[in-house]
This record gives structure tokens, C-alpha cells and sequence, in this order.
């Protein structure tokens, strides 16, 4: 018999950048020292540029419709994403899972689950498909959404360029794993070239519409026993001074 493995499961109102990645790190912290995996996903209260761990801060002016809107560091690697009309969902898991060791393990089962939730809210655009990246591509591309690796989420049509509508990325840390990643939902007005599922099929899906589901498909796909995450006053101060210390700053921001 397998045990399943108790997980909080949170899910936040839209935030700023520096607060969603916050909200991120200390949750991977709490599973590093606590054993603690948690599922969790959030929305941005306006258009953020996120840039991967590793990109230099100056390389965003390649994206110049961007240049208006919020940006912070992530601490995932990547390419930089234009968070707006977007789920986010993030999933840390301790040393004890058994994915927590294998990186391409864990981005295939949340992508296998997420694959077949998307093939059901498109199901009233029967010529669109929703199928994973079988290679990598493009990897040099400043947005994550124009780039390919594999296990990436697209959507095609016969005789259509295939489209990135999911992407995640990882960060280890003491053998815990943090992995987050985008569903892109709609098109952003500061990233016009980038369509997103209604755009490209005819079908708005909402939020709420996805989390009426997405919990109980990744928790199967993981193994994993959800609870709502319980809240206390240490835990959001903790959040809020890794958001003013690092997040919010220039020295973090602006580090490569």
C-alpha cells in the first residue's frame, strides 16, 4: 500500500512580485527545515516581469514593451516570464518524496497532470491540441515563452506553429525542491506576441474554473494528501522580511 504524503494546499489573492516570490522561498525554507510540502497557487495584482535566477537585469531591455512594468528576480533559473493574465501554481516537496530527487520526474508528473486538465477545458476547440514538448529549442530567447525544453506544455493545430501555454522551472535547496510554474491564460498587452489560450482557441477559462480541479489532479499525480495551509503571524512576518530584505530591493533585483 503507498502512503500518501500530507501536503498544505494555499491558495493566495493577487500579489506583487516581490511578495509571490517571497511567499515562494519561504515555503521551500519550511520544507528544507520541516519536512513541510505544500502546494500552492497565486495571480500578480499587475503586470511583472519576472527574471530568471541567472539572466542579467540589463538583458530586459531586448523586451522594451516591458520596460513599464514590474519586475523582480526569481530563484529559479530560466527564461524571464510576463506574468499577468496567468494561474501561477508552486509546489515545494521535501527530501522524503521520491521526486524530490529527479528533476525531469517531478516537471513530467505536475505537467502530465496539467495536460489533461487543459484537454478538458478545451475540449469545445476540437482542432486545438494540448501535448508536451518532446525537444528543447530556442533556449537563448529572452522570454520563457518563446523558448522550448523538454516536458513544456503547447498547444497546436494541423498546420499551425505550435504555441507554449505552460512552463515551469526549479530551485533545490538542503534536498528540498521548490518548482513553480505559468499557465498562460490571455494575451498580455505588454507581451503582445505571445497568445494565450483564449487567443488561440476562443475559450476563456478562468481561474476558479482551473482551480476546481487542478488540487486534486496534481495531488493524485504526486501522491500527495491536501489539507489548507494554516496560517500564523510568524510564517507572514518571516514571508515579509525575505520580501523587504531581498525581493524588494535593487541589490537583489539588479545582481547580475
Amino acid at each position: 500500500m503507498v502512503i500518501k504524503i500530507r501536503c498544505q494546499l494555499q491558495i493566495d489573492p493577487p500579489a506583487d512580485g516581490a511578495w509571490n516570490m517571497a511567499v515562494d522561498e519561504s515555503l521551500l525554507a519550511a520544507a528544507s527545515a520541516r519536512q513541510q510540502p505544500t502546494l500552492r497557487f497565486y495571480q500578480w495584482d499587475s503586470p511583472t516581469l519576472s527574471l530568471g535566477y541567472f539572466q542579467p537585469f540589463e538583458d530586459r531591455n531586448h523586451h522594451p514593451a516591458s520596460l513599464k512594468a514590474d519586475v523582480v528576480r526569481r530563484l529559479s533559473g530560466g527564461g524571464a516570464i510576463l506574468h499577468d493574465r496567468e494561474l501561477t501554481y508552486s509546489l515545494v516537496l521535501p527530501a522524503i518524496h521520491p521526486l524530490a530527487r529527479d528533476t525531469q520526474l517531478l516537471y513530467d508528473a505536475v505537467h502530465r497532470a496539467l495536460v489533461q486538465i487543459l484537454r478538458i477545458a478545451i475540449a469545445g476547440a476540437p482542432r486545438w491540441q494540448v501535448e508536451p514538448c518532446t525537444e528543447s529549442s530556442e533556449q537563448d530567447r529572452f522570454l520563457c515563452f518563446q523558448r522550448r525544453f523538454l516536458g513544456d506544455i503547447l498547444l497546436s493545430r494541423e498546420g499551425t506553429t505550435r504555441h507554449k501555454v505552460v512552463g515551469s522551472a526549479q530551485r533545490r535547496r538542503r534536498g528540498a525542491v521548490l518548482q513553480h510554474g505559468s499557465i498562460l491564460l490571455g494575451r498580455s498587452e505588454v507581451a503582445t506576441e505571445l497568445p494565450g489560450i483564449r487567443e488561440l482557441t476562443g475559450i476563456d477559462i478562468r481561474p476558479e474554473t482551473l482551480l476546481a480541479t487542478m488540487p486534486t489532479a496534481l495531488a493524485k499525480s504526486l501522491n500527495l494528501d491536501l489539507s489548507p495551509a494554516e496560517f500564523s503571524t510568524d510564517r507572514n512576518s518571516a514571508t515579509g522580511l525575505i520580501r523587504q530584505e531581498k525581493y524588494s530591493t535593487e541589490s537583489w533585483t539588479k545582481r547580475r
